[in-house]
Order: C-alpha cells, then structure tokens, then sequence
C-alpha cells in the first residue's frame, strides 16, 4: 500500500516530546491479518448455541468528518454506514459492503446481519427515544459535551444502558471547545470522566502502535494474541484518570522529557450506576475498523456493554474483514 500524504495547515504543538501536527504523512494500512489465526483465537471462546437471542437495540452515533484533508482518518459517516449493515444487514442497510477501507470484497454472509438487532442511528447526540430504548450506544465520533447532557448520559447509563466510545469519543470536549477548534492538547471536559473513567488526554501520536492486552481473562479479550499491532493512533495520559477504571490493555508511551515510556491505557471499562462502558482508543483510521482483532474488541464490547454474552457478535468478525485468504 503507498503511503497517502495528508496535507492541511501547519500547526504544530510540541507537548512534552510529542509533537502533534495537523500535518502528518499518513501511516500504511495496517497488513492484513491471518485467517487462520483470527479463526483460532474466535474458536477460543465459549460456545453460545442461542438459537434466538435476546432482541438488542443498537445505536450507531457519529458526527461530521473532522481531519477533512485526510480521506482514511475519522470518516465517521462512513463508519456509521458500513456498521449499520454489519450488524443490520440487508434488511437495515443498501450499503455493498461493510469495510471501510478498499474497495467490495464481495462476501455474501455481510448482508445477513446478526439476529434479533434493531439498529438505529443518531448524529451528534442520541435522541430522548434512543436513550430511552436502546441498549447500548456505540459513539465514533468527538462528543459535544455540556453539562446537561452530562446528566443525560448518566442517567442512561445508571438505568443499565451501555456505551461503547471509540477513539475521537474518549477524548471529551465541551460544546465551545469544539467549535473553537483550538489544539486538542488544550482541551478538556473533565466532568466527563464520570460517565467516560477518563476526562480528556495531553498528548497524541499516529504510527505503529504495539497493544498489549494486560486482561486476557476479560471475555472481550478472549483468545486474542498478547500483543497485537496497529498503525493507528494514540492519546495519553488520561486526565483525570477515575478510580474503578479497569484497563484491559495498554500502549507504551513517552511520558516525560528524559524519553522515559510507561504503560498508558487503551482499551478499558468503568461502570457507571448500572450501566457498563468500554473506552477504546485506536479507531483512527478506517483501515482499523476492517482489523478482526479490533473488530472482536468493538464487537464483544458492544454485547458486554449490553449485558447480554459478549461472544454474540463474533460471527461478524471476519465478514468483509481484512484477512489474507
């Protein structure tokens, strides 16, 4: 795959020994993974025979595109599209396929969807109706917090509904925020971290990025290898960091001027009241969406968030994924 030059306007911060730019050379897709390999980390999961599972009501929230200039970076309409028939199928989607990146690979099982789901989408923000009946909320897209939906989102969340953020979702920003479209470095909502376990970050890098799964016991990380690559994108530390936080894997990260590197985390839970969230970083590119490894993670996390078997979506793993045949 040739390397793809994103180009926008120079505006470069440097954070402590980051520098973070709003131009950068876009990163390779990540190599397609092994079939086989992704086939024998799903057959290490337990066996869930329900014939008829339990109806589901899923909500797909995205927003507009930001990095514009970049086609592969946060395009979460795209997403929000391609996942409406991953888990919908035919039946909720006229998409021809659900990767995000390429072009139709022509697997036929994509549009049988998974059973028992009702998929709805929301822009922006969930409505009152969706917060009301839906079961978990998958967001891919930077929230506009204030704090009366802060309130919303707890209050969802202490009934029993479940949230799964996704890259740009982890990093809370308030309504003027992001409007003003200042450095990401420079903003924050930490109120957000009530509802989130983190309230914003001070650093961020695109590249390789090693993830080592430090929970392989959690039933979203079943079977996965103990270190998987992503080319990617990451944000540390998390600040504030809320107590309860439980960091299923992390990434290696400079954490002062010296180049010294600690563990920072990328994939977690929290609870909120009743209700359980999965933070997840990577999601950057939309290569990564198309990644069984990540997949698994989204996947099961949605289930597990739902409180129903995190291992309800793992058919969907390798419809339309990028694997080596």
């Amino acid at each position: 795959m040739n390397r793809m030059a994103h180009i926008g306007v120079v505006a470069v911060a440097l954070v402590g020994m980051v520098v973070a730019t709003d131009v950068c050379v876009a990163e390779e897709a990540s190599p397609a993974r092994n079939r086989a390999e992704v086939e024998a980390v799903l057959a290490k999961a337990p066996r869930t025979d329900v014939k008829e599972p339990k109806p589901l009501h899923v909500v797909l929230l995205a927003g507009d595109k930001d990095h514009k200039a970049d086609p592969y970076a946060h395009d979460y309409h795209l997403w929000q599209k391609r996942w409406e028939l991953l888990l919908g199928g035919a039946r909720c989607s006229a998409e021809k396929q659900a990767n995000l990146f390429g072009p139709v690979r022509g697997d036929k099982a994509v549009f049988q969807g998974a059973a028992n789901v009702k998929i709805g989408k929301a822009w922006h923000w969930p409505t009152g109706e969706q917060f009301a009946n839906s079961d978990v909320i998958i967001a891919f897209c930077y929230f506009d917090w204030d704090d009366e939906r802060l309130t919303q989102m707890r209050q969802y969340l202490e009934r029993g509904g479940g949230l799964v953020a996704v890259h740009a979702a982890t990093w809370p920003l308030n309504k003027q925020q992001h409007a003003a479209g200042w450095s990401l470095s420079k903003q924050r909502f930490p109120r957000a971290a009530e509802v989130l376990g983190v309230g914003g970050y001070g650093k961020y890098r695109h590249g390789s990025v090693e993830v080592k799964v430090v929970k392989p016991e959690h039933p979203l990380c079943t079977g996965l290898p103990e270190t998987i690559h992503f080319d990617d994108e990451t944000y540390w530390p998390p600040t504030p960091r809320m107590d309860g936080l439980e960091v299923l894997a992390t990434s290696d990260e400079i954490t002062d001027d010296q180049g010294h590197k600690a563990p920072q985390p990328v994939l977690w839970t929290y609870t909120c009241g009743k209700g359980r969230v999965v933070g997840c970083q990577p999601g950057h590119s939309t290569w990564t969406f198309d990644d069984p490894y990540f997949r698994i993670v989204l996947l099961r996390g949605a289930a597990w968030a739902a409180g129903q078997s995190p291992y309800r979506f793992d058919g969907l793993v390798l419809r339309d994924a990028r694997v080596t045949k």
